[in-house]
């Protein structure tokens, strides 16, 4: 406790005794509160500004926030509406902006952030990056409006997809971000570049065999690992992982043939990793189960009649499932004019129902991502910082 009052009785300095409660119990009850409240509650006094800004704060509302259902972040499909990003609470169903301008980038780069897509998050961050381009990838806090961009690649290479992929090594205590890209000179090849935040360089990684991942399909952060699905349907390891720790790639394997259909995604839900199979009406999940010791399997978790002939011109994603009893799903749909439109809504399959979720001011084409608040600097992932730019709102 006495560490603790150290860490904390320099924030109420300049509160001459108008605290009610103890530093440690009153950085508790704040960092319970909704992201948006904290921002506001900076702006009271200077001593609740160095609280909100301290690493104990810090720490704990993080800790906080990975107990809380996820948020989602969106943001446009369309290159001329990319310029900011919506954090959705589906709870209180409304969404506010982040304007990507106002994180303004120090950097002799010739880019905007704006003209970059959200490709993956990892506590509070937000990894982003060009599909068609490896430089720059950019390490986000749209909370803080802090940013750095990762060393260069310097790659000239004409890219058919470029993907990312973001995790927490619990083992070394450090963040490490994974590309997976595909050249025009080889187009049913996947590469694999990895850097730890802090690093001057990217590395390549050799995956076990030549292999296409999915290119609909982001990589999924389970158990320390981080697992794509093999856009190859003649084989019998569908799923490739890699291990955050041994930094080593290994495969799931199971039969294809236990899947009726060739439409499915990867997910997590609840706190298993599973395959989400969709065909016309129907949708199946299916729960990975075990480990690299004593092998995986595949079991139906459970089965639902959607009650709707989907197809490829009106479609769904499984976004999360809000509990055992209801999924909230993104569903897609295009027009005559090959004009899509997207919106959330809350699919409970026991009585065949469907709640539009209205979240007004959003983009009519959209990406998700899962999303936690956090107001953990991106300065603080670098332990080599002078060999990085380093972007800072002002």
């Amino acid at each position: 406790m006495k560490s603790k009052r150290r860490r904390v009785n320099n924030y109420n300095d300049d509160a001459q005794g108008e605290a009610i409660l103890p530093p440690e119990m009153f950085c508790e009850v704040l960092a319970r509160l909704p992201v948006e409240s904290i921002l506001r509650f900076r702006s009271v006094c200077k001593s609740w500004c160095r609280m909100i800004q301290s690493p104990f704060f810090i720490s704990l509302q993080l800790g906080v926030t990975k107990n809380k259902p996820c948020q989602f972040i969106v943001q446009s499909q369309r290159e001329v509406d990319m310029s900011s990003l919506y954090l959705v609470d589906i709870e209180d169903l409304k969404a506010r902006e982040i304007q990507l301008e106002k994180i303004k980038c120090r950097t002799r780069l010739k880019f905007k952030l704006p003209a970059l897509g959200v490709r993956c998050f990892c506590d509070g961050f937000l990894c982003m990056a060009s599909e068609k381009r490896l430089d720059p990838v950019c390490i986000c806090n749209p909370i803080t409006k802090e940013s750095v961009i990762l060393p260069l690649s310097r790659s000239k290479a004409h890219l058919l997809r470029h993907k990312l992929a973001f995790g927490f090594d619990q083992s070394s205590g450090k963040y490490k971000v994974i590309r997976d890209y595909r050249t025009s000179s080889n187009k049913h090849l996947s590469k694999f570049q990895i850097i730890t935040l802090g690093e001057s360089s990217w590395r390549q990684l050799n995956p076990p065999q030549n292999l296409c991942t999915s290119d609909w399909d982001a990589a999924v952060f389970w158990n320390g690992s981080l697992h794509w699905i093999i856009d190859d349907k003649t084989i019998d390891e569908p799923i490739l992982a890699f291990d955050l720790s041994s930094e080593t790639f290994y495969t799931i394997p199971f039969h294809r043939l236990c899947f009726s259909h060739e439409c499915y995604e990867l997910q997590v839900l609840g706190a298993s990793l599973t395959i989400v199979e969709h065909d016309s009406h129907m949708i199946k999940i299916w729960e990975v189960a075990g480990n690299k010791v004593k092998g995986f399997s595949a079991n139906c978790r459970e089965e639902h009649d959607t009650y709707v002939c989907w197809n490829k011109y009106f479609f769904y994603k499984t976004i999360s499932q809000l509990s055992h009893k209801s999924f909230m799903l993104q569903v897609c749909i295009t027009d005559n004019k090959n004009v899509k439109k997207d919106w959330f809504t809350r699919f409970v399959p026991e009585k065949a129902l469907y709640f539009h979720q209205d979240i007004r001011g959003l983009p009519e084409h959209f990406n998700t991502a899962h999303f936690k608040p956090s107001f953990v600097s991106p300065n603080a992932l670098l332990s080599v910082q002078s060999q990085l730019p380093v972007l800072k709102s002002s």
